[in-house]
């Protein structure tokens, strides 16, 4: 276990992740999570309802912050403990998004950090923010 963190060496810290979301990926989703909605596989079923066509499971662009998470900041040594995000607009298969998380504050006492998370897609369109707790172990 991380035997003390400093707010001085972790505030400020900075991952970025640019990621295309592939019809595919949407597809292993729904096979992974059984979550089979319609307006996550048909282009049809999504444009009745309002959509230009399926949609993104929120719950992959959360994975996907995850991934930044677990394998750049603060990687290894994190632990997930807290995880919130709320969804601005739709993501579509086929679009690159970026995944930008910061860390915003240093809990010492119980040796965890927050970070910002930030989903855009790659034209700047929010669709994604929240906050994410890693304990550091």
């Amino acid at each position: 276990m991380t035997s003390s963190i400093r707010a001085e060496d972790w505030i400020g810290r900075v991952a970025v992740r640019r990621v295309c979301v592939t019809p595919a990926m949407v597809d292993q989703f729904v096979e992974l999570s059984g979550d089979s909605s319609s307006i996550h596989v048909s282009d049809a079923a999504a444009r009745q309802r309002g959509f230009d066509g399926r949609i993104v499971h929120g719950l992959l662009l959360g994975a996907l912050v995850s991934q930044v998470i677990g394998t750049e900041l603060p990687g290894n040594e994190g632990v997930l403990q807290d995880f919130q995000l709320s969804f601005k607009q739709p993501c579509f298969p086929g679009d690159e998004v970026v995944i930008r998380a910061e860390v915003t504050e240093v809990f010492q006492s119980v040796q965890a950090i927050v970070l910002r998370v930030k989903i855009t897609r790659a034209d700047g369109v929010v669709l994604a923010s929240g906050k994410v707790q890693s304990g550091l172990r």
